[in-house]
């Protein structure tokens, strides 16, 4: 079976998850038929589609992609589809049921999944013929689709190994996701790991008497976990939904050692029968209200009193050394070993963890990598459970185990006599795992050419470096400038590496790419150093630290060979105007872009204000030639309407939801292309170059027509009837002016054509005066110290 062949889908089901996959199967260009019992039914979720945040679609028009239809008058219309998946009601006789009917409609080498959290394939399929089960398998998404990287994978005894090779391929090449090989047991992998921690903290909140906003306070970022932790994700999941899979565990794992946790506490089947139910129902483990002053305040949920109270506050060594400590495994250490409070929660919290996972090999999967990546890709945890196990390290966790009396596993112990003493090894710069049934270590299974600069640093293919940023080695003549300043903020350190990156590259290589394998790509500038210094008016300084990014940015738009930026997550400010300057942009799916300067009372000057200006230049010249007008013409309104685009994308700070929206914005080309995988991105990014580079040009010098006076006036005024309005404050103004200042042109009589250089001079020059405001201080300050924006 060939995975492009899907060309098709059929989602059967249009509740949370059904429009879910249908969104992302459009995200990813597959069209999809979206099934439900009730036409209505299916209208709402494609009417909610747009609106829904965080976005479940990239781009809101790739709803074309998705028909709706009912199951009564259009399940024979599945013929047409390569994929079939369920994603109805979880209860095991509609489905069934609904498999009866679709087994009278299948066509060979079609493809039937049910997206279940937790029935067996075997409790499935049962009264079906061979050939069905032969076809169909269990693909189970993680809610939201979007976000979570994980799909757990099982195929049943009489499944054909072809259907799930052809799915996993399918779901990771073309969809992105991150497969989980899952045994035919109880709930899989993830959330029957998940789900036992859940229990474990709910009888320790009865039994102790901890409080569920201290515990969260713990279990999330901390821990590497998400700041959602324990009770704000029961919120998100709802508790009668924890509930459901909770007691599909204690059902059918019956020779389950911890079988008993999966019972819920007296006050939780009680929160479930009076609705407090969680975000569906407003209210369960935490609810947001207004108290007396009319401001929003999140009251925690008491089980002692079965009442919401004001959040206590809680402070504890460990936590506040956390808050300083980068390294995940690190922290992990300082607040799960620590003799304090934070450390006498988060010990038996998270030992119960590990020790519960350690027993589950290979009950619900053969090996550790598994378990770990369900846990990483479902939960959003930075380390699954036998990553922590290493990290708290093996022999000091059984120590301690052993101590209080509790049963080590007899995976931690085999560990400890036949390997190494971790989970994990590094052998010859790879990842190996130790595998139970071998007692050795096996590679962690990888896409061929996967790029992991990690890796690269152990293997010495480093060839310069500062504490700021690394030149790497690719191989194939391509190198790689690595951020690595704190939150991968530019600072001259970064610019330097930019600068011998680009040097190297045209001396002795095929091209470069700028990327790295931090949380976020870049957010920004080093504020600080910005801030340090206009404090001192340190002006002169300034002026060369301005001046020197914009010719870094300058020499990768005009590098001899081809430069790709390889942007995720965040690429804010100094990170997006980095990105406008490369000759291509690679960038994951999952791309939040945005020049943002103006709520630190700042502009873009690192090439920001100019490169917009090109780009909605070319956009405009673009769209020109598609209607067969000439540049220029008296219809198209002169050089006005680019600068209005470009004021707007960076006046109003728009920042792109995903990759394929910061092309609609103008941030990315249509040129430029998106990697679904952020596991892949170095790899294509990469590739880009070395199909740039035979006989790549760099681009010519551009020269921009700009309005001058008339252009900045129509903006002011547009900006006063803002003020007006009261959508702007007394500063907002002032930036927005200089900022007008800036994109038109200057203080000229009339419309002229500036050179790029023209421009990178009112870039530097208003910059600088908004250094000297004592209100851009305070928007600094505010953010350095907050992380919010303040407007003054």
């Amino acid at each position: 079976m060939n995975p492009a062949r899907i060309k098709k889908v059929a989602v059967i089901g249009s509740g949370v998850m059904g429009k879910g996959i249908a969104a992302h199967l459009a995200n990813c260009g597959i069209p999809s038929l979206l099934l439900d019992l009730e036409r209505p039914w299916v209208d709402k979720a494609l009417a909610d589609l747009p609106k829904m945040k965080p976005a479940l679609l990239y781009d809101a028009a790739d709803i074309r992609l998705i028909t709706p239809g009912t199951i009564a008058d259009d399940l024979p219309k599945v013929k047409d589809c390569d994929w079939i998946v369920e994603v109805i009601i979880e209860q095991l006789q509609p489905k069934r049921d609904l498999y009866a009917k679709l087994e009278a409609l299948l066509r060979p080498n079609q493809i039937v999944s049910s997206n279940t959290s937790g029935i067996g394939w075997h409790l499935l399929t049962e009264g079906r013929s061979a050939a069905f089960k032969q076809q169909f398998c269990i693909t189970h998404f993680f809610n939201p689709v979007r976000y979570l990287k994980l799909v757990e994978l099982v195929g049943g005894a009489g499944t054909d190994q072809r259907v799930v090779q052809t799915m996993a391929t399918f779901l990771t090449d073309t969809l992105g996701k991150g497969v989980v090989w899952a045994k035919d047991t109880p709930n899989f992998v993830a959330n029957r790991i998940g789900v036992h921690g859940i229990m474990v903290t709910l009888h320790a909140l009865a039994k102790h008497g901890w409080s569920v906003e201290v515990i969260d306070k713990i279990m999330g970022p901390p821990l590497g976990r998400p700041k959602s932790a324990t009770f704000r994700t029961a919120d998100l999941v709802g508790l009668d939904t924890l509930a459901h899979v909770a007691q599909t565990a204690y059902e059918q794992c019956t020779q389950d050692e911890a079988r008993a946790i999966f019972q819920l506490p007296d006050f939780v089947t009680r929160m479930i029968q009076e609705k407090f139910l969680g975000d569906k129902t407003k209210q369960g483990f935490f609810k947001k209200t207004k108290n007396a002053d009319g401001a929003t305040e999140i009251l925690a949920f008491d089980p002692a009193t079965f009442a919401y109270r004001a959040q206590q506050k809680f402070k504890a060594p460990s936590l506040g050394a956390a808050k300083n400590i980068e390294d995940v495994r690190e922290r992990v250490r300082t607040v799960v070993l620590a003799a304090d409070d934070a450390g006498k929660i988060a010990w038996p919290l998270v030992s119960e963890t590990l020790v519960y996972a350690a027993n589950r090999i290979p009950e619900i999967a053969d090996d550790v990598v598994n378990v770990d990546h369900g846990m990483e890709w479902g939960f959003g945890w930075e380390l699954g459970p036998f990553a922590t196990w290493d990290a708290l390290g093996v022999r000091v966790a059984v120590e301690r185990l052993e101590k209080e009396g509790r049963a080590v596993p007899a995976l931690a112990a085999q560990v400890l006599k036949s390997g190494a003493g971790s989970f994990y090894q590094a052998r010859d710069a790879r990842p190996t795992y130790f595998d139970a049934a071998s007692s050795a270590y096996q590679s962690v299974p990888a896409k061929p050419g996967l790029i992991v600069l990690s890796q690269l640093h152990v293997l010495k293919k480093v060839v310069e470096a500062n504490e700021s940023g690394s030149l790497l080695d690719l191989g194939d003549g391509v190198f790689c400038c690595e951020f690595h300043s704190k939150m991968n903020a530019i600072d001259e350190g970064i610019i330097a590496m930019l600068n011998a990156g680009v040097e190297r590259a045209e001396r002795e290589g095929q091209g470069l790419v700028i990327g790295n394998e931090g949380v976020n790509f870049c957010v920004g500038a080093n504020l600080m150093l910005i801030f340090l210094e206009a404090q001192q008016q340190n002006w002169t300084q300034i002026d060369e630290i301005v001046r020197q990014f914009q010719s870094m940015g300058q020499r990768i738009r005009f590098a001899k060979k081809p430069v790709v930026v390889a942007p995720f997550q965040l690429a804010l400010g100094g990170g997006c105007e980095v990105v406008l300057s490369a000759a291509r942009v690679r960038a994951a799916a999952e791309t939040y872009m945005g020049l943002v300067e103006l709520g630190v009372g700042l502009i873009p000057a690192g090439c920001g204000c100019k490169n917009m200006l090109l780009r909605m230049q070319a956009n405009a010249r673009a769209s020109l030639r598609a209607t067969d007008r000439i540049w220029m013409s008296p219809d198209d309104g002169g050089p006005f309407p680019k600068v209005q685009r470009a004021f707007e994308t960076i006046g109003f700070a728009k920042v792109s939801t995903s990759a394929k929206e910061a092309v609609n914005i103008g941030y990315l080309r249509a040129t430029d292309r998106v990697t679904l995988d952020r596991e892949q991105l170095l790899m294509d990014a990469k590739a880009d170059v070395l199909e740039l580079a035979p006989g790549y040009q760099p681009p010519a010098s551009e020269t921009i027509e700009l309005p001058g006076r008339g252009g900045w006036m129509a903006i002011r005024n547009a900006i006063a009837q803002f003020r007006l309005q009261g959508l702007v404050t007394e500063y907002d103004v002032v930036l927005a002016e200089k900022l007008a200042y800036i994109l038109t042109g200057g203080n000229r009589p009339g419309p002229w054509t500036a050179t790029e250089q023209d421009v990178l001079d009112l870039e530097r020059e208003v910059f600088l005066q908004l250094c000297g405001d004592a209100r851009t201080h305070a928007r600094i300050q505010t953010m350095l110290m907050t992380g919010k924006p303040l407007r003054n």
